[in-house]
């Protein structure tokens, strides 16, 4: 069987018990509170989640978020060349992170020190569970005996397949992380409006419809969701927040009672959280293919 390492990002929100369970690692990246730099830690190892929201809720903070950085990708790459592991990374959008790009600057430096060693990278079209969802396939794959070449070609084929339903409080924050376009979010700013947001076919973040009040929001991201689900290939689904307890209280009772799902919670980390701002929460499912192109694409 083919030895090699699965890592995700700090996008992807794998808890630690997920990581654990699949033998997955993750390419860490920071966040920025007051200039200065934090690991963007998916184990709240440096900082609290509770911590974090109240960082990014007070704006004088000037939260930032940066890709993985090069050293970051060295350091791990190169421990897994070492032992004789090749390297598989699961990668959060292109659409949304240059971290692909630096990615492929590091390993093509470092193919003529380990000329037989592999470091293979696929964008996931996706962010947060829904990059973490696709890396837990390919872990069950890898499992399976399958290599890195049919893992990468199981993603290609199906990363379109992995639904997103999404609301958050306000669109300010993606739109000064620039991961929605000012011309999606300019409704956001208007009071009682709340966006809808899926992940397009290309791995945007579009804000495909707007509706007043949150109980709207709430309904149509479980209507959205019931839509897109095909539980013939996956009856788990995973439903995520930054601070958004009463909503996911609300969609977790309906999913399971309504659409009979496994439904595993979990907390949105550093990076998405400090994207999405408080307020966000989300279902992730694999379901029909995704087709639509946001027009600001």
């Amino acid at each position: 069987m083919e030895n090699f390492r699965i890592f995700a990002d700090s996008c992807s929100d794998l808890s630690t018990e997920l990581r654990k369970e699949y033998d997955l690692d993750y390419f860490r990246m920071n966040i920025v509170v007051k200039g200065e730099q934090h690991r963007a830690d998916l184990d709240w190892g440096e900082f609290s989640y509770d911590q974090l929201y109240d960082w990014i809720k007070d704006t004088s903070n000037h939260c930032k978020t940066t890709q993985v950085p090069a050293e970051e990708f060295e350091t791990k790459i190169i421990e897994c060349f070492e032992k004789g592991m090749d390297v598989l990374y699961i990668a959060c959008s292109a659409k949304l992170t240059g971290s692909m790009n630096v990615f492929n600057l590091v390993t093509n430096e470092l193919k003529e020190k380990y000329p037989n060693r592999r470091a293979v990278g696929v964008d996931s079209l996706c962010a947060s569970m829904g990059e973490g969802m696709i890396a837990i396939e390919a872990s069950k794959l890898r499992s399976q005996g399958k290599s890195i070449d049919e893992v990468v070609d199981w993603v290609v084929k199906n990363r379109n397949i992995v639904n997103q339903s999404c609301s958050v409080e306000s669109l300010k924050y993606l739109k000064q992380a620039g991961r929605v376009s000012a011309s999606s979010a300019f409704f956001g700013d208007i009071i009682g409006i709340k966006p809808i947001i899926i992940s397009d076919a290309e791995g945007h973040n579009y804000a495909m419809e707007k509706v007043k009040g949150s109980k709207k929001a709430i309904n149509r991201v479980f209507e959205l969701a019931k839509e897109r689900i095909d539980k013939n290939i996956s009856d788990v689904v995973y439903l995520g927040q930054g601070k958004a307890d009463e909503q996911v209280n609300i969609l977790r009772d309906r999913l399971i009672n309504e659409l009979g799902v496994k439904v595993i919670d979990y907390k949105i980390g550093p990076i998405i959280g400090v994207s999405c701002g408080p307020g966000v929460y989300v279902i992730f499912c694999f379901g029909k293919e995704v087709e639509i192109v946001g027009p600001d694409a």
